[in-house]
């Protein structure tokens, strides 16, 4: 595909889009801030507004005129005074750190070597003189450490940074609460603009209007704002990482703030707050529980159910010698698991305080399924392989070609799928239900999925036409899932991978046998899945992934092996057919060596033989 050329003002049009956005959706819960800002920048000359968005989208927080060269902006300095006529940016001198950090060599070099020649010639016992040669040696670290123990710093910084040179933002640009409230989401910002522009996402029509909209008083979006204060500060601030790193009493205060907000999660005030604030509690109390400050992560676990809160309270019990405590709670989560994560957790859990409280261990549950070795000679390519590179892509393929054959009157076809080819049939089959207009779900025209696409909301939110849905497909009726293919054809969707039914799998398998797809024909893949799995096994599938659509998205055996009549094949040119013919597939899961069974993987194995569905293990090893 020829790639797209944006248009030259592209970051603008996108930026006011965004602007003009939440001024339809928020406008009645705007304060005087945000309005201002869109004021302001409505009246900015078009090379300032240009500057502002490209300044927005740099990584600052201090600017400089001599790093910013734009072609389609005519005036840059023009543009800055304009900026700064509006209180948009303001001049100051950088943080030391921060702009030594920033600075070249050659740049660090010239200035150290002038304020120390500007010292000596002054005759002052202070410094030596620090020739450019000695410069020229010296790398950047050691220049910085010259700096330190010579006390040049308040002089490096007048000399790099002098009056009206670097500049920065200014509080009154609040781009990011409009990216906040404009995306509804944390993960996205301007950027994702950027990605539509170019067509790397299309994206399906969905609703957007004010009555969907997530936040409906000025108290949920301050709310919002603080959370997001806080997720920043924890990620960026350094709060997030090893123990030994943190720094304790920043990380209390953090802490702090953290229980002085709202309580989002009484009677359901809004559940998206709800979410993130609890997300917020869960990450504080895991890096308490690093800590080892176990009573104090209990205290923040208990402000939430969300998982995997009851899994960790269970684990600081434990460290606290309240054995029969954490029992009775992992009893509490085998009986009705929140999420199929917390259930196998639980599981290996019981067993081990069992054995701590001297009681006899529960067997562990491994799922049924049989097993079989395959061993393959190594390609050139796998040959030159250095030892502990990872050859799991090239495991699946070889077992994928070995498998496939042509015997007799059957043709075996065995293809690479993982977890895409079930997860594209859910996407099929609900995807008018996945991008229906719910309160909510929709924020922005650059969703791939609704934003309680994973949480525990958002069956119950859809009941009756899932249920609709999935009674249709139980009585054999599959027909939405190539309706929808057809309709539907490259747009996004999280849960449906387009490229695997573009891929040339056929050519791979070294058969001689190929297919001709037609745009506008359901692909080969496709054809033999809906031959291979009737409605009503769909329909047990699906409802089996809606208990955790998160984590039954994965696990999914790597191979499906198709088996079809050879009659099929068409002799005269190679060609495949799967008209008129009947198919039947397995499922199997490629294990190299050393390599071990995940739980989902072994639910799926399990499962899909308990529904009539063979589904085995293939243990490969390589012919040396």
């Amino acid at each position: 595909m020829k790639a797209k050329v944006l248009p030259g003002y592209y970051y603008l049009t996108n930026f006011q889009t965004m602007l003009q956005g939440v001024a339809r959706r928020y406008g009645d819960l705007l304060d005087e801030v945000e309005l201002g800002f869109i004021d302001s920048f409505s009246a900015l000359t078009h090379d300032a507004q240009c500057l502002l968005v490209r300044l927005i989208s740099r990584k600052g927080p201090w600017f400089c005129l001599a790093q910013l060269n734009y072609d389609e902006i005519q005036d840059i300095q023009g543009a800055i005074s304009t900026l700064c006529d509006h209180k948009l940016i303001c001049y100051e001198q950088p943080d030391i750190s921060w702009l030594l950090q920033k600075s070249t060599k050659t740049e660090l070099g010239r200035a150290i070597a002038e304020v120390s020649s500007a010292l000596v010639s002054g005759e002052s016992d202070e410094v030596s003189y620090l020739d450019p040669a000695a410069v020229k040696r010296l790398k950047k670290r050691e220049l910085i450490e010259y700096a330190q123990d010579a006390g040049l710093l308040s002089r490096l910084l007048s000399h790099l940074a002098p009056e009206d040179y670097w500049f920065n933002l200014s509080a009154k640009v609040v781009y990011r609460r409009f990216e906040l409230l404009y995306f509804e989401r944390m993960s996205q910002s301007l950027s994702q603009f950027i990605l539509a522009d170019l067509g790397i996402h299309n994206f399906e029509a969905y609703s957007t209007s004010i009555a969907s909209r997530s936040f409906n008083t000025r108290a949920e979006i301050e709310g919002l704002y603080r959370i997001s204060a806080l997720y920043e500060e924890f990620e960026e601030g350094g709060l997030g990482g090893k123990p030994s790193d943190i720094d304790i009493k920043k990380f209390d205060s953090f802490c702090q703030r953290l229980t002085e907000l709202p309580n989002f999660t009484k009677d359901a005030v809004n559940q998206k707050l709800a979410r993130l604030t609890q997300g917020l509690w869960l990450m504080a109390a895991r890096q308490l529980e690093r800590l080892g400050q176990f009573e104090q992560a209990l205290a923040l676990y208990a402000n939430t159910e969300r998982t995997p809160s009851r899994e960790r309270r269970a684990r600081c019990l434990n460290k606290l010698g309240r054995d029969d405590e954490a029992l009775g709670l992992v009893e509490l989560m085998l009986e009705a698991p929140i999420e199929e994560s917390e259930r196998l957790v639980a599981r290996r859990l019981q067993k081990s305080l069992h054995r701590s409280l001297g009681l006899q261990a529960p067997e562990l549950w491994q799922g049924e399924f049989n097993t079989f070795k395959l061993e393959c000679q190594r390609s050139g390519a796998e040959k030159s392989l250095e030892d502990g590179v990872s050859n799991a892509e090239r495991v699946e393929q070889c077992a994928a070609r070995h498998l496939s054959a042509v015997e007799g009157e059957q043709l075996r076809l065995c293809i690479e799928v993982e977890n895409r080819l079930f997860c594209s049939l859910f996407g099929l089959a609900f995807w008018d239900i996945i991008f229906a207009d719910v309160s909510g779900a929709f924020a922005n025209p650059y969703q791939s999925r609704p934003s309680d696409m994973y949480q525990s909301e958002f069956y119950p939110r859809r009941k009756i036409p899932i249920e609709e849905r999935l009674a249709a497909l139980a009585s054999g009726d599959t027909q939405m899932i190539m309706e929808h293919f057809h309709q539907k054809r490259g747009i996004t969707n999280d849960w449906v991978h387009w490229s695997l039914f573009e891929e040339p799998s056929l050519d791979l398998l070294d058969l001689g046998i190929t297919n001709r797809q037609d745009k506008d024909e359901i692909p080969l893949l496709l054809q033999l899945a809906l031959k291979a799995f009737s409605g009503a096994l769909l329909a047990r599938l699906f409802r089996q992934m809606l208990f955790d659509l998160r984590y039954y998205r994965a696990g999914f055996p790597d191979l499906i092996r198709f088996h079809l009549a050879s009659e099929s094949l068409s002799t005269d040119d190679g060609i495949l057919n799967s008209a008129n013919n009947r198919v039947t597939a397995e499922l199997i899961e490629v294990k190299g060596p050393g390599d071990a069974l995940r739980d989902n993987q072994t639910i799926w194995l399990d499962w899909f033989n308990r529904n009539g569905v063979k589904a085995r293990v293939c243990y490969l090893s390589w012919l040396d």
